[in-house]
């Protein structure tokens, strides 16, 4: 069984749980949102389960290699694919996630709301979406989207990147509709998510994990773990942002 990615597979299960998690949660996210990053440090906690894409195509394409499913109906096929998540991916103190981008959000057959019966969210959001944008641009254009060289190879580079001021445009204005289904999603279903900002996260990193196991009721582990990935902001970001600056006062007009 060749899997899409190695943490898909069972040496990163937990031990079986049996029944309905007491503690749910959606790590609502999108685009360079800096989601891997906390994913990857409630993970290493092992209290907050193993938040993941696992609604994503190749996450589904790798656990469907594993397990059998008998059902054509999308709602049924979807409820017994996220009891099975939850049997094996719930830590073992009854805490299970999911890692949900607003652009798969829209695209989804079931409502992870229902599915996971009113669950809690945590809302990742960067405050700079300047920087969001540049850093998504380079992600595309690269195919690197996380550095991390122990769970996932980390290979060269897909293309070289290029300075491109209407890619990062193209990218600033995704990255807003993309806010927008959130905050269209929670208005809708009345939630209030506990929000962390990445710029936050980065700036005092203990108190931003230990927030959002406070939010979920966990309690706090023996000792803050690393998330385990680098963080990918380098010169090259730095002097993108600043061209792009200086592209976009000499695109306005004068007053």
């Amino acid at each position: 069984m060749v899997l899409r990615y190695r943490t898909n597979g069972p040496e990163f299960d937990f031990p079986p749980f049996t029944g309905l998690p007491p503690v749910r949660y959606v790590l609502a996210s999108t685009p360079r949102c800096g989601s891997n990053m906390l994913a990857r440090a409630l993970w290493h906690t092992e209290l907050a389960g193993f938040a993941e894409h696992y609604l994503a195509d190749a996450f589904v394409l790798d656990y469907l290699e594993r397990w059998e499913f008998d059902s054509s109906d999308p709602r049924e096929l979807a409820a017994g694919y996220v009891r099975q998540l939850m049997t094996y991916r719930t830590s073992p103190n009854g805490a299970f996630g999911l890692r949900i981008s607003a652009g798969h959000l829209r695209s989804l057959e079931v409502d992870p709301y229902d599915i996971l019966q009113a669950p809690r969210y945590i809302w990742i959001q960067r405050r700079n979406r300047l920087r969001q944008a540049v850093s998504y641009t380079l992600a595309e254009q690269t195919g690197v989207w996380i550095l991390d060289g122990t769970f996932l190879p980390e290979g060269s580079t897909r293309a070289a990147p290029r300075y491109s001021y209407e890619e990062i445009c193209r990218h600033l204005r995704l990255l807003d509709r993309e806010a927008s289904v959130w905050e269209d999603y929670f208005g809708r279903h009345g939630i209030a998510p506990h929000t962390v900002i990445y710029e936050d996260l980065v700036a005092d990193y203990e108190a931003g994990l230990l927030g959002c196991l406070d939010f979920l009721g966990v309690g706090a582990p023996a000792s803050v773990p690393t998330p385990g990935i680098r963080r990918q902001a380098d010169e090259l970001t730095e002097r993108w942002v600043e061209r792009f600056l200086r592209d976009r006062r000499a695109e306005r007009p004068a007053s």
